[in-house]
């Protein structure tokens, strides 16, 4: 037999009321301290006892929605005891500080998993499950989005210089084995000066700055070719789902879906997933130019060309340097690494 003290809550009112319970042979005795109610007796299984919580007072639930609170100290133990109570698996776990570091250790390597190969696998089979027709509208809205904005301007090139890219890039999107649609839009882009860059859904813009850049019209197939390469693999989709699915993770684990730190987070964290991209683009289109006996070297060249262009504008000190932290968060990998693969696709 054993015997503590709990303050009682009816249910109905606020008011504690103290109380003494006494456990014997599978029952409680439940007797008011003041004697204003007669005593009762409660089978041990009617009883639910919470969850400890530290040294805060432990909470049993009563049939008629009562419940009392009881300070966990040894007296509660020795209750609970002769009740023949047992605690639950997870309240075991966690009075013990080796079961505990296990459980922290295999939630992190599950999270670290599902992050580097989990998600991309999920975004991977949503993105090529999306008919093509759903996702090419999505491209016509940001086109439009884009043309509309300060970002993207009617193209200057002269039309006959066009119309030779065209016929040096045909080729290529003929032969890049899907019968998906692809688009190629000149554009001239000040602000964002030599670039090319593929939308989700086969659209692929090429700036006249990067026209420009380049030596020949191969060159500039080139690197239509590793934009190719982001349109076989729905790199902008899944880079899309990724993020989204990436950002909520980070809101809820914050509390806060709008504030920089939620944003940052999901850059940060999106870079991975954006270098694993463009290695993928660079092998596409290196084995793309080859199949059509044109060297991967063209694509090595741009990307030299790109590098010493955007370092010229500032935007490239870090990667300068030969990586360092600037070039970790980067989505795209160090020129180096990008050229020394393209060169060994070229042997």
């Amino acid at each position: 037999m054993a015997s503590i003290a709990a303050r009682l809550f009816d249910g109905q009112t606020s008011r504690p009321v103290p109380v003494q319970l006494t456990a014997s042979a599978g029952r409680v005795e439940l007797g008011v301290l003041d004697g204003s109610a007669p005593r009762e007796s409660l089978a041990a299984a009617s009883l639910h006892w919470h969850e400890p919580l530290g040294t805060a007072t432990r909470r049993v639930d009563l049939p008629g929605g009562r419940h009392c609170e009881v300070v966990p100290d040894a007296a509660l133990t020795a209750f609970l005891q002769v009740l023949g109570h047992r605690e639950s698996g997870i309240t075991v776990w966690q009075r013990s500080g080796l079961r505990v570091a296990l459980a922290i250790g295999l939630i992190l390597a599950v999270g670290l998993a599902g992050y580097r190969w989990g998600l991309p696998l999920a975004a991977r089979a949503v993105a090529q499950a999306l008919p093509v027709a759903a996702v090419q509208a999505i491209d016509v809205q940001l086109l439009q989005t884009l043309d509309s904005s300060r970002l993207l301007a009617p193209s200057e090139l002269a039309p006959s210089r066009i119309a030779a890219i065209e016929i040096e890039v045909a080729p290529l999107i003929a032969g890049r084995g899907s019968a998906d649609p692809v688009r190629l839009h000149f554009r001239k882009a000040p602000a964002i000066g030599a670039n090319a860059f593929a939308l989700p859904g086969g659209d692929i813009v090429v700036t006249d700055a990067l026209v420009a850049l380049a030596p020949t019209d191969a060159h500039v197939a080139a690197v239509v070719a590793h934009e190719l390469g982001h349109v076989a693999h729905r790199h902008g989709l899944r880079n899309l789902i990724q993020a989204s699915v990436l950002a909520a993770v980070v809101g809820v684990w914050t509390g806060d879906f709008s504030s920089l730190a939620t944003a940052g987070a999901t850059v940060v964290l999106s870079s991975a997933y954006s270098r694993d991209f463009e290695f993928e683009a660079d092998a596409f289109g290196a084995d793309l130019l080859s199949r059509h006996e044109r060297s991967p070297a063209l694509l090595a060249t741009m990307l030299k060309r790109l590098e010493r262009a955007h370092q010229a504008e500032g935007e490239a000190a870090t990667e300068a340097a030969g990586g360092g932290l600037g070039d970790y968060l980067s989505t795209h990998p160090a020129t180096a690494e990008r050229i020394e693969r393209l060169t060994g696709a070229n042997r």
